[in-house]
């Protein structure tokens, strides 16, 4: 192949897979919006943010899933304690069951379009997919504030980013 038509076969996928787009969750730090994790996803994922409550020092899990307009939603959460900044009660159709030792609301359906979450180690912070992979939030940056959010981006993008991600 010709120096030329390799360049021109380059650029052309480049353009290709700049057009295409995908839905990804991104981890970020707000503060200087350094991206720390991506991974693609779709409608019917479903994934848990789980941490050690600050004042009562109990196990927190939110569970949560996309949606058909890749929004992730609030389905369920799970706690085992309710008493300071913890639930107390489901609203609407949500429902509260004990389960063995612990609370949970379920019938959830609340649309959250970004989730800001102090992380540190001593509350043992976790994104916990249902493919089994666990990530450990402080791991990614340390006791900091974090961004988890769904964006629509380009297939260019993602592979960029992997690539970024993957050489630190």
């Amino acid at each position: 192949m010709k120096r030329g038509s390799f360049a021109a076969f380059l650029l052309l996928i480049v353009a290709i897979i700049s057009l295409v787009h995908l839905h990804i969750v991104s981890i970020e730090t707000p503060r200087n919006e350094q991206v720390l994790y991506v991974s693609k996803i779709s409608p019917g994922d479903r994934f848990s943010l789980s941490f050690i409550h600050s004042v009562e020092h109990c196990p927190v899990r939110d569970h949560i899933r996309i949606d058909d307009a890749c929004r992730m939603v609030t389905y369920a959460t799970e706690f085992w304690s309710s008493r300071t900044g913890l639930p107390y009660a489901p609203f609407g159709d949500e429902t509260f069951t004990v389960e063995g030792n612990h609370y949970r609301i379920g019938n959830m359906n609340r649309v959250i379009p970004a989730i800001f979450q102090w992380v540190d180690k001593q509350y043992d912070n976790r994104l916990v997919f249902d493919d089994g992979r666990e990530i450990r939030l402080p791991d990614l940056a340390g006791n900091t504030l974090l961004k988890l959010s769904v964006l629509r981006a380009s297939l260019f993008w993602y592979v960029y980013m992997r690539l970024i991600l993957f050489m630190k």
